[in-house]
């Protein structure tokens, strides 16, 4: 049998990076790879190279890096052996399954076999009741399997029991927030409810949500956070969703569980639902990974669209853009899709309105009342001031005429009061760089095709601790060297000039092998912070074993690269 290494480079000598990460990003050429909008953080400047020679990437803003199952295991949140079994079946490539000890239990097993433990209940005799709802919500026995859902018996501790004779422990079943605790012992959570299982991206059961069907209580109950779930960090069916979402190039964006079924049994992939928390950015960024157009679809009475409207702006200003779907009061989209087409649906979904103009028209009756009118137009540029320049201004006619403020003392407020993303900084004075030799290693491959040739990628990220020398690194090895002053200097890049100026002055002062010592200089310095890495670990007896190992290897290079 291969071992794992071999499997693994088996992998990545048979897909090519630049194809898995370009389906999550749009990529542009470079010299030497590709380059992008960073998928790990908000920019609005490319700073994510995908290096095609060595199959890996980095982020010169949020100095994210890796290769092509770091890079699967970040975005999508999945364990390595996920990203193994991923990217093997892409490839093409046979791989066995990695066993652990079947005695060890992670809260992933507990939700699956809780998971299971509901379903069959839902298909037996206890989930009639439960069956019936179904029915009447026009759901039947193929949205089980296709949705994972099930039924939780009204009773005190039938889940409690049935974990336990699996060989769950009790403080596993609360962990997993499955039961609660009193004086008397541990309890079921979920007690006369129709199921809904919360999965991540990667396919894993790590919440619930249920639906009071018998007895009394909440309509809707929730799994509290845990070690593996958060709520603001997921979305409900987002594992089904995420490929309509690409395809399509729009997310649609609802409250409730229901919602969100009823979206996908009508065509609708791409709706996944907030899971009962306030919007959030992190749901923002996961959103924005697979398509930037989100509508958003809450109920339809305008007051409850008002409570949610700043929500709306923190996922604009996360990388979304929002427009919201407006349904006749009183209905949410269950109700709308029971009583309308699917192509009802998506004449609302054309009709959908940016959010600058949607928050206009929520506020439009308070805005013309002279009660209100004040406080309205601080909480309405309240809004507005979270987004940029550009974003707002498009909107000036619309705004002028709401607020009845002329459209250049309106272009003032604006100007005065939003967030600027690109500013001028052409007059800010020059900064002195004092890291000579981050200066100076980028003067050498600037200037020097030999130098340039004995660089990795990778290396710009291990030697360089600057921003702008890792971004000026980046750009000689990706662009035409012969080309960048000029470039630089037309376009006022002074900080990079500056660099390559002070860089030139220092290696002057510098006799012999110029490169040699630079080098030396700096690889010395980024294997001795390593080494200290490695040694505090060791004074807190957290260090690995492969951790030890590493620092015996860098003790032998660093000896390499005295100077």
């Amino acid at each position: 049998m291969a071992s794992n290494n071999n499997i693994v480079e088996q992998i990545q000598n048979s897909i090519d990076i630049a194809d898995i990460i370009g389906e999550r990003v749009k990529l542009r050429k470079s010299s030497r790879g590709y380059m992008g909008l960073c998928p790990f953080h908000n920019e609005h400047t490319p700073s994510f190279h995908v290096y095609t020679d060595t199959q890996s990437y980095y982020c010169f803003a949020c100095h994210e890096a890796g290769n092509v199952f770091s890079f699967l295991m970040k975005l999508d949140g999945l364990t390595f052996p996920e990203a193994l079994e991923i990217l093997a079946e892409r490839a093409g490539v046979a791989l066995k399954q990695y066993t652990r000890d079947k005695n060890s239990r992670t809260l992933y097993d507990v939700m699956n076999i809780a998971a299971e433990f509901f379903t069959k209940c839902l298909l037996s005799s206890q989930g009639t009741a439960a069956r019936a709802y179904m029915k009447r919500r026009n759901m039947g026995a193929s949205d089980v399997g296709k949705f994972s859902l099930g039924y939780a018996p009204n009773s005190w501790d039938a889940l409690t029991n049935y974990l336990r004779k699996a060989g769950i422990t009790d403080k596993m079943i609360l962990d997993a927030g499955l039961a609660l605790e009193n004086s008397r012992g541990i309890y079921d959570r979920f007690r006369g409810r129709l199921i809904f299982p919360v999965k991540d991206v990667a396919g894993r059961v790590i919440a619930f949500g249920g639906r009071v069907i018998d007895g009394d209580g909440a309509k809707y109950i929730n799994s509290p956070e845990s070690e593996i779930y958060s709520k603001r960090r997921n979305l409900y069916l987002l594992n089904d969703a995420r490929k309509f979402i690409r395809e399509r190039r729009r997310s649609i964006l609802v409250e409730g569980y229901m919602d969100a079924l009823r979206l996908h049994k009508a065509g609708f992939g791409e709706a996944v639902a907030s899971l009962g928390t306030s919007l959030t950015g992190e749901q923002a960024e996961l959103l924005s990974s697979y398509a930037e157009r989100c509508y958003i679809c809450y109920d339809g009475d305008t007051a409850g669209q008002n409570a949610t409207i700043r929500g709306m702006y923190i996922l604009q200003t996360h990388g979304l853009d929002v427009h919201v779907v407006n349904l006749p009061d009183g209905q949410d989209p269950d109700d709308f899709l029971t009583a309308n087409s699917p192509e009802k649906f998506e004449q609302a979904l054309r009709d959908a309105r940016p959010l600058v103009v949607q928050h206009i028209e929520v506020l439009r009756p308070k805005l013309s009342d002279p009660m209100t009118r004040k406080q309205t137009l601080n909480e309405l540029f309240s809004g507005l001031s979270e987004l940029s320049h550009d974003e707002v201004l498009q909107y000036k006619a619309q705004l002028s005429e709401a607020t009845l403020l002329p459209p250049s003392e309106l272009e003032k407020k604006i100007l005065h009061d939003t967030k600027e993303l690109h500013t001028d900084n052409s007059k800010a004075p020059v900064k002195a760089y004092d890291d000579l030799p981050e200066a100076a290693f980028c003067a050498m491959i600037l200037r020097s095709r030999e130098c340039r040739l004995k660089v990795k990628p990778e290396d710009i990220y291990t030697l360089l601790k600057s921003n702008t020398a890792q971004q000026t690194a980046s750009a000689i090895l990706d662009d035409n060297p012969d080309t960048l002053p000029v470039m630089w200097l037309t376009t006022g890049d002074t900080e990079k000039t500056a660099l390559i100026a002070r860089g030139e002055e220092f290696c002057r002062s510098i006799s012999g092998d110029k490169w040699q010592k630079i080098y030396g200089e700096l690889m010395t310095r980024a294997v001795n912070e390593r080494m200290n890495e490695i040694r505090a670990k060791m004074t807190t007896n957290s260090a690995t074993l492969s951790e030890l190992q590493e620092l015996c290897k860098l003790q032998k290079q660093k000896d390499m690269y005295i100077v």
